[in-house]
């Protein structure tokens, strides 16, 4: 019986200090960006042009997920004609994996209000996205793409 006991001890013991695949950091965010460096498209008699992305983001190595939110900083050009208050602007959202395989893509409609000035800016936040991760992968093994919905 100690003979067991001593041997149980040893298993839990030696299995307790083994490295864990949980202990892996993914390192920092995946890279957001727009999808040709600089994106534009004629709303409405408007010009949008999308320009910057801010991206934070959570790991969870143990359901091999990241949760994450993107910020989308971009310009209205021509809201001085008076043409319309309030635009919609469908975005799309990659994920992109190893390999360029895009693992998931979003479609998000965003309200975005018209100033009275020639050129005026904006910035939307998309929050609450998930998807999946490779078991050992960093986050510079995935970037996000994000563009104008067309």
């Amino acid at each position: 019986m100690l003979k067991y006991t001593i041997l149980a001890i040893i298993i839990i013991t030696v299995s307790s200090c083994s490295s864990s695949n949980f202990d892996f950091d993914p390192g920092a965010c995946p890279r957001a960006a727009i999808m040709e460096g600089s994106e534009s498209s004629s709303f409405n008699g408007l010009k949008i042009e999308l320009n910057r992305t801010v991206m934070i983001c959570e790991y969870n190595v143990r359901k091999k997920k990241i949760d994450f939110n993107v910020g989308i900083l971009g310009d209205i050009i021509g809201g001085n004609k008076g043409i319309a208050s309030n635009i919609d602007i469908p975005l799309f959202i990659a994920f992109i994996g190893p390999n360029d395989v895009v693992i998931d893509k979003w479609i998000k409609n965003n309200t975005i209000k018209v100033s009275s000035k020639e050129i005026s800016s904006f910035s939307i936040g998309i929050e609450n996205l998930q998807s999946d991760i490779m078991e050992g992968r960093t986050g510079s093994s995935y970037k996000v793409l994000i563009g104008i919905q067309k």
